[in-house]
């Protein structure tokens, strides 16, 4: 079936492997990390391909030279064929397989981190990718990320996904700043002193919507790039920050100088995550699908708390 195809000078593990480095890199300059000669190797070795099939792999027409269409189905194909070798090798030698989980890195800290131990029975190495949600996407469909912890209105029709875990954003204030234990009401948007996420989220609007049609304004006295840089701010006991709920028992390991505050019903404000992948990831890899089980119930387990 594939003896045509295997017997074409121009086709070799190693040339596939060139193009599964290109696109996982983005364009041959990033790939090649500035190495004049590597470049020249992987533009040479990409036009060999592109003998064999017959199309374009590489758009050449602007720099830098990212993959076409077709190079990136190519690599994605490939891809797949040497994580299945790989993960056979791995086997034959009783060795770990390496699963690949993406997310946001609060989530990696607050959710991933303590389900390790319960999905390091899977004889799995785990790697956790710290992306944006596009990335998440992007890396999956390209086979680069086996599953993915985004927000369920993010998942494309192309992907499986499995869990619906709702939680709500919270208010964590110092005991420095408040002992109040009571609900957080709208004026202390402007008298307790916030950090919040840089730009303008769908969380930072929400809070300064609600502030102006309440005649106030948030006093927004930091700005971080992530929940994890609220929550280190929050220790300092100078800021109040918002984070999701299920960061109670991990951002703070139960600290008492950290009260999280009920909120008043106009201030709530909930997301939903899901687990996603790709059926193809599934079907070469039975590793994933014994993972997937685990997180679930590990995930759903953290939200319970």
């Amino acid at each position: 079936m594939f003896k045509h195809l295997a017997n074409q000078s121009g086709i070799s593990l190693e040339r596939l492997a060139s193009l599964c480095e290109v696109a996982e890199a983005g364009s041959i300059g990033q790939a090649s990390r500035g190495d004049a000669n590597r470049q020249s190797q992987l533009s040479r070795q990409i036009a060999e391909l592109e003998e064999v099939f017959g199309v374009a792999l590489l758009a050449r027409q602007s720099r830098p030279f990212r993959l076409t269409t077709q190079g990136k189905e190519l690599a994605q194909a490939a891809r797949q064929f040497f994580q299945a070798v790989d993960d056979l090798q791995r086997r034959a030698g009783d060795a770990a397989q390496r699963v690949v989980i993406g997310a946001g890195e609060a989530l990696i800290q607050w959710l991933l981190f303590p389900a390790t131990e319960a999905m390091e029975r899977h004889g799995a190495v785990f790697a956790f990718k710290n992306l944006d949600t596009p990335r998440l996407i992007e890396g999956l469909l390209r086979g680069e990320i086996d599953l993915a912890l985004i927000r369920q209105e993010e998942v494309t029709p192309s992907l499986r996904h499995a869990g619906n875990w709702r939680y709500a954003q919270m208010p964590f204030v110092p005991k420095t700043l408040s002992r109040s234990t009571s609900a957080l009401k709208i004026a202390e948007l402007a008298s307790l002193p916030w950090a919040v996420l840089e730009g303008q989220g769908h969380f930072r609007q929400f809070l300064e919507t609600k502030a102006r049609e309440h005649g106030v304004t948030l006093h927004t006295a930091l700005e971080c790039s992530s929940y994890t840089q609220v929550a280190m701010a929050i220790q300092t006991g100078r800021y109040a920050g918002f984070l999701p709920e299920f960061a109670k028992g991990t951002a703070f390991a139960g600290s008492p100088s950290i009260i999280q505050r009920p909120i008043e019903e106009t201030l709530h404000y909930e997301r939903s995550l899901t687990l996603a992948w790709r059926e193809a990831t599934v079907r070469s890899r039975p590793v994933v699908e014994s993972v997937i089980a685990t997180m679930k119930a590990r995930i759903a387990a953290s939200f319970k708390r």
